[in-house]
């Protein structure tokens, strides 16, 4: 009975409990957490499943639950508890990176936006600031590359400069970094900051105009831990647009023989009638036009009187394609290993990775080897120090595409002009493919209609390829003094040395008979030596802290290029082997920086923020007097929701207004001796040696200057599921430096004959716009997780100040426009009578204004008058309804006809995670701008001299005047047609004008990215902390206006022969043990 009796009093005096420790990012258990009560009892450890059981007395009513990596948590205890555990690092999402520094995202007073490693690791792509597509408001990437290693265009808030640069300044772990992106390895970076406002960069002030893109790299996290990452992708890629609707042979044959017809008839001195024009075009479209038969009929007998095409393709000609043989299905493989050890003492992290990428170009590949090492020690509490050390080392094979020479016949993306009726190979008369009887392989065509070579095989003798190894580091000490105080000393060095190598073949192309070889090297560098003191202070409710910097920098290169020709034997590229010297070069630079800089930030109680930065530059682009430039910033912030008064509003979790003004600078757009007077080393002029002036000196140059206005109301409500952002910014760039045209008087520059220029500060130009930024957690339980997020940024450029108040019609720069107009001939439509284009005269076009000497626009009456009489006597006047018109652009005159830059642009996505299965698809648009669509324009050419692929749209083209149509018929223009096919006067009613203007608006499913993570009891089973599986999509599908059309080939609003979005699969495993 006693012993019952103590049985039960024991069990009066404990309690069991039951509970589960959860990962609070995506409720995975979390194997071995400790769970310690507090008061009394034994503690106990999770197990696979996260589940643990205490039994405690009855008096012990809370515990501590921990795990390394992770915050602590206090918790009452009770039976069938979850308790979930923020990671430490998600620390980390409060704080951003800015200018020398990190801040608490409340603090923040100007615009930044982040992109972190987990957008940067759902895309497959070579540049890590490709991922700043879709993921930053207000940024613009320019992401039509497809050459294996080259990196976008990017832009941010608009454009800031007429004529200099406008690409951000980029920041690799504090030290400005003016390497290759493309050597930075995409899985090493942790985060990228996007400063948007003169707030956020004004501590970067000699660059800082055009934004900056603060990159910081990967460093250990988990204390105690030591974490090793393997990742492997493999995949491919493609061209990510389709081709332009090209017609295909019988098609085109037929359109041909029609133009033909049409252009013989308006020679009417050979060809009374339309009949007789019509029957000789029928016999003689392949002799005198087209030059090459493909068909089973002699080349008179094609057609028959209603010239239908009567033939069939002979068999044998299946190579009329001309991208079979300049294209490949491109392969993508990447491999990274990392590992990430830390303590109380110290943190390390290192990395190696690989990637290869095959172009879907021939002949076209990248390959990056890199490593690195990020250690940091804290060997006492008074002193730490670090280093980060990257090596990196790419070579490539470029291909032949130049985007500074489209034209040259190697540019591969010139076969889509290829005519449907022109083989790459030679054929006998049975159409049969004629081969090389020693080596058995087809012989190339290199038939005069083809330019007498052949791209398929210039691409195969050339050789064009790239090499670079770049070592970049850096090393720090930061001293920890009494009182709050900091001083750090870091020093960086950035070295890149690179070599190329270009051959144009001796066998064929406009090298053939001769051979010519291109060699050059290569080297640049940077130092940058930084001193900075920090403190920071709390006085009760107050916090101050004071940042003080100075630093040098210093940049420069020596390039050395020499090319000899004469090949003298097969297969060897070196100088040896080539007889001639043909040029040579080099060029040695270099500039430097001085800074002085300061910050001081100030919040009162977490509610009130305050910042005021201001920086001093001196800069070696500008003349002593003109040298140091001052920039500064002031902005403020108010947590709203954290005032009393909003309290009662349960359901706004969140509400900050912050506001911001400050002015930055930029030096970038001067060249390197920018204020000096240049001259160059010329060939012999009677046997002696001549020097010219290739620059005239320019003293007086400033640095440019952007005033930047930002105001933002940021929030969240409904428990934080639903966040938002409203900002306006006002953005204007003043001192603009540009090239002023002087008149002839003054000479020339070189032998050049052109009137000479100045560099001067000039212009103001004025950015204006909205971003709006809107995110929903639709669904967000234990299991499932699934949100939507939209963008959008409204901007509006403007140029505000041009010299002399007076615009530059022939740059087309007019005060009150955009930097990127489209100024061209207004295309009114189709006479719909004859068939011909017509052209508005525009008697109000800014041709036709002048200035006189006291600045005063004058209209040029007399040359209006002129140029109609001109019109009137060629036969090119055409008057509808009383206005007038012309057929031919030499009388017709320019008009403005809109801007190349976008109304809104932005993006949209969506998350969907559920028990490992995560699913995330990213799409960005554009609406508004025109581009000028020179390659329609190609493909809607008829001519005898140039014979070419033909648009599909020409099968639309005028034949006759419509029923009833009179010369006063309201409806006589048709602005939709398309003119009447005429190989005589198509290069009037298709001349460049405003019928090849086409919207630049797009839709892009820029990403589509699916991933598993297998359960936690499986992977710890295996030794493993997480195992992901994965296929990324980039490119899925890009939405034009017009089929072919690549509205992201430049931010100009141009068109060309090159390279465009690619689409990227990409199979992803990564296992972190």
């Amino acid at each position: 009975m006693t012993l019952i009796a103590c049985t039960l009093s024991l069990s009066a005096q404990t309690r069991t409990y039951h509970g589960t420790v959860l990962d609070a990012a995506n409720n995975e258990p979390l194997i071995g957490a400790t769970i310690t009560p507090i008061g009394g009892g034994q503690g106990t450890a999770a197990d696979v499943d996260g589940k643990f059981t205490l039994t405690l007395p009855s008096n012990v009513h809370q515990a501590k639950v921990s795990y390394v990596g992770y915050k602590e948590q206090t918790v009452n205890l009770q039976n069938n508890m979850v308790v979930y555990l923020t990671s430490t690092s998600s620390d980390l999402d409060d704080l951003v990176v800015v200018a020398y520094g990190t801040a608490n995202k409340e603090s923040l007073t100007g615009s930044v936006a982040v992109v972190g490693s987990k957008e940067i690791e759902d895309r497959p792509v070579t540049s890590v600031t490709a991922a700043l597509e879709g993921n930053a408001p207000g940024v613009q990437v320019n992401n039509s590359v497809g050459n294996p290693g080259s990196s976008p265009s990017i832009r941010i808030r608009g454009f800031n400069s007429i004529s200099g640069s406008n690409d951000p300044l980029y920041v690799v772990d504090g030290v400005v970094y003016e390497g290759s992106i493309a050597d930075l390895n995409p899985q090493d970076i942790e985060s990228m900051s996007v400063l948007k406002d003169a707030a956020s960069s004004a501590l970067y002030g000699n660059r800082g105009a055009n934004g900056v893109i603060l990159i910081t790299t990967k460093k250990a996290k988990n204390i105690g831990k030591v974490d090793v990452t393997l990742q492997v992708r493999q995949g491919m890629y493609n061209r990510g647009l389709p081709f332009y609707d090209r017609m295909e042979a019988d098609e085109w044959m037929e359109t041909m023989v029609q133009a033909y017809s049409n252009g013989l008839a308006t020679m009417t001195q050979n060809f009374p009638t339309y009949e007789q024009a019509a029957e000789y075009a029928r016999k003689n479209l392949i002799s005198a036009v087209v030059r090459n038969n493909i068909y089973d009929k002699p080349d008179d007998q094609l057609f028959d009187s209603n010239n239908k095409l009567v033939a069939n393709v002979l068999p044998g000609y299946n190579d009329l394609d001309w991208w079979d043989i300049v294209s490949q299905n491109g392969y993508r493989q990447e491999y990274n290993v990392n590992a990430a050890a830390a303590n109380e003492k110290y943190n390390i992290f290192t990395s190696v990775g690989y990637l290869k990428e095959q172009g879907y170009v021939i002949n076209t590949d990248f390959e990056r080897y890199n490593a690195r090492l990020t250690a940091n020690y804290n060997p006492v509490s008074y002193f730490k120090m670090g280093v980060n050390l990257y090596a990196a080392h790419q070579e490539s094979e470029q291909g032949q595409a130049d985007p500074d020479n489209l034209g040259l016949v190697s540019n591969p993306f010139l076969v889509q002009d290829k005519a449907p009726v022109y083989p790459y190979y030679q054929h006998d008369e049975t159409g049969a493919v004629m081969y090389n009887p020693e080596t058995g392989e087809p012989i190339w065509n290199t038939a005069v209609y083809n330019g007498g070579s052949n791209i398929g095989w210039t691409m195969r003798l050339d050789d064009k390829n790239f090499a670079a190894t770049t070592v970049d580091g850096s090393i720090y000490g930061t001293a920890i003094i009494p009182y709050g105080f900091e001083l750090t000393v870091r020093g960086a060095m950035y070295r890149r040395k690179q070599s190329s190598l270009d051959y144009m073949n001796n066998i064929t192309s406009s090298q053939a008979g001769i051979g010519l070889l291109t060699q050059g090297s290569a080297t640049y560098k940077t130092h940058t030596f930084m001193q900075q003191l920090t403190w920071d202070h709390d006085y009760g409710i107050h916090h101050v802290d004071v940042l003080l910097d100075h630093e040098n920098y210093q940049y420069g290169y020596n390039t050395l290029e020499v090319t000899k020709r004469g090949q003298i034997l097969p297969d060897i590229m070196a100088f040896p082997n080539f007889d001639t010297s043909y040029s040579d070069s080099q060029i040695i630079r270099q500039r430097r920086t001085e800074s002085y800089l300061g910050r001081v930030r100030y919040n009162y109680d977490q509610k009130y923020y305050g910042e005021f930065s201001l920086r001093r530059d001196g800069t070696s682009r500008f003349a002593k007097d003109k040298r140091w430039g001052t920039f500064w910033s002031a902005g403020a912030s108010w947590i709203i929701s954290k005032e009393k008064f909003m309290q009662s509003l349960a359901w706004l979790n969140y509400l900050k207004l912050r506001t911001a003004y400050g002015s930055v600078g930029n030096d970038a757009s001067a060249g390197m001796y920018a204020y000096w007077a240049l001259y160059a080393f010329n060939s012999p002029l009677n046997n002696n040696g001549t020097i010219t002036p290739t620059q005239i000196a320019a003293p007086n140059i400033k640095w440019e200057a952007t005033k930047t206005f930002d105001i933002a109301l940021e929030g969240s409500m409904f428990d934080d599921r639903f966040n938002f952002s409203v900002g306006y910014f006002n953005k204007r760039n003043s001192d603009l430096l540009y090239n002023v045209t002087l008149p002839a008087s003054v000479g020339t520059l070189g032998n050049s004959g052109y009137n000479p220029s100045i560099t001067t500060n000039i212009g103001t130009m004025q950015n204006i716009g909205w971003e709006l930024a809107f995110g929903y957690d639709i669904i967000r339980n234990s299991d499932l997780r699934w949100s939507f997020n939209i963008d959008a940024t409204f901007m509006k450029n403007k140029i505000v100040k041009l010299p002399k108040m007076q615009d530059i019609a022939n740059s087309a720069l007019f005060i009150g426009k955009s930097r990127y107009e489209k100024y061209t001939y207004a295309w009114a439509g189709v006479d719909q009578l004859t068939g011909q284009s017509l052209y508005e005269m525009c008697p109000d076009s800014p041709d036709y204004y002048t200035y006189n000497e006291a600045g005063e626009k004058i209209y040029n009456q007399a040359l209006w008058e002129s140029n109609l009489a001109n019109a009137k006597r060629a036969g090119a006047y055409v008057e509808v309804n009383g206005v007038p018109y012309t057929t031919n652009t030499t009388y017709a005159r320019r008009k403005i006809m809109g801007t190349a830059l976008p109304t809104v642009y932005g993006s949209f996505g969506t998350n969907l995670s559920w028990k490992g299965i995560n699913l995330g698809m990213l799409f960005t648009y554009s609406l508004g701008g025109k581009s000028m669509n020179s390659i329609y324009q190609g493909l809607m050419t008829v001519g005898t001299t140039t014979v070419s692929a033909l648009h599909k749209d020409l099968a639309k083209a005028w034949t006759k005047a419509p029923e009833g149509m009179t010369e006063d018929s309201p409806n006589r223009i048709d602005p939709d047609g398309v003119p009447q096919l005429n190989t005589e006067l198509n290069q009037y009613s298709n001349a460049q004008s405003s019928q090849h203007l086409i919207s630049n608006s797009y839709l892009t499913f820029k990403n589509l990215n699916i991933s598993y993570d297998f359960p936690s009891a499986w992977v710890s089973a295996m030794k493993m902390q997480n195992l992901n599986i994965g296929l990324a999509i980039d490119n899925l599908f890009i939405a034009t206006k017009q089929k072919g059309f690549n509205p992201q080939y430049s931010f100009s609003g141009g068109q060309g022969q090159y390279y465009v979005p690619a689409r990227v699969f990409s199979f992803q495993l990564s296992v972190k043990f």
